[in-house]
Protein backbone atom coordinates (compact mmCIF):
# COMPACT_ATOMS: atom_id res chain seq x y z
CA UNK A 1 0.00 0.00 0.00
CA UNK A 2 0.91 3.62 -0.57
CA UNK A 3 -0.19 6.24 1.94
CA UNK A 4 -1.74 9.22 0.14
CA UNK A 5 -2.81 12.05 2.45
CA UNK A 6 -3.19 9.59 5.31
CA UNK A 7 -5.20 7.00 3.35
CA UNK A 8 -3.78 3.61 2.32
CA UNK A 9 -4.26 2.99 -1.39
CA UNK A 10 -3.07 0.20 -3.74
CA UNK A 11 -1.00 2.46 -6.02
CA UNK A 12 2.31 0.56 -6.20
CA UNK A 13 3.86 0.63 -9.67
CA UNK A 14 1.88 3.70 -10.77
CA UNK A 15 3.38 7.04 -11.81
CA UNK A 16 2.74 9.64 -9.11
CA UNK A 17 2.01 12.51 -11.50
CA UNK A 18 -0.55 10.40 -13.39
CA UNK A 19 -2.25 9.36 -10.14
CA UNK A 20 -2.53 12.96 -8.96
CA UNK A 21 -3.85 14.15 -12.31
CA UNK A 22 -6.47 11.36 -12.29
CA UNK A 23 -7.54 12.55 -8.84
CA UNK A 24 -8.02 16.07 -10.22
CA UNK A 25 -5.09 17.65 -8.39
CA UNK A 26 -4.02 20.92 -10.01
CA UNK A 27 -0.26 20.49 -9.78
CA UNK A 28 0.50 24.19 -10.21
CA UNK A 29 -1.48 24.89 -7.00
CA UNK A 30 0.09 22.34 -4.64
CA UNK A 31 3.29 21.11 -3.07
CA UNK A 32 3.88 17.38 -2.94
CA UNK A 33 5.84 15.60 -0.22
CA UNK A 34 7.16 12.17 -1.15
CA UNK A 35 8.62 10.37 1.86
CA UNK A 36 9.23 13.80 3.47
CA UNK A 37 10.98 15.27 0.40
CA UNK A 38 9.09 18.33 -0.86
CA UNK A 39 8.51 19.39 -4.47
CA UNK A 40 6.45 22.15 -6.04
CA UNK A 41 3.69 20.26 -7.85
CA UNK A 42 4.60 21.69 -11.25
CA UNK A 43 8.21 20.47 -10.74
CA UNK A 44 7.31 16.97 -9.56
CA UNK A 45 9.95 14.60 -10.95
CA UNK A 46 8.98 11.29 -12.54
CA UNK A 47 8.37 8.87 -9.69
CA UNK A 48 6.96 5.34 -9.65
CA UNK A 49 5.21 4.62 -6.37
CA UNK A 50 6.54 1.80 -4.19
CA UNK A 51 5.13 -0.19 -1.26
CA UNK A 52 5.22 1.94 1.90
CA UNK A 53 5.63 5.32 0.18
CA UNK A 54 4.06 8.24 2.02
CA UNK A 55 2.72 11.04 -0.18
CA UNK A 56 1.15 14.25 1.11
CA UNK A 57 -0.41 16.84 -1.18
CA UNK A 58 -0.55 20.30 0.35
CA UNK A 59 -2.51 23.20 -1.12
CA UNK A 60 -0.53 26.41 -1.52
CA UNK A 61 -2.24 29.46 -0.12
CA UNK A 62 -1.49 33.15 -0.28
CA UNK A 63 -1.94 35.23 2.76
CA UNK A 64 -0.94 38.38 4.43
Amino acid sequence: MVWLNGEARPLEGRDLREVLEELGVELERVAVLVNEEAFPGRELPPYVLKEGDVVEVVALMQGG
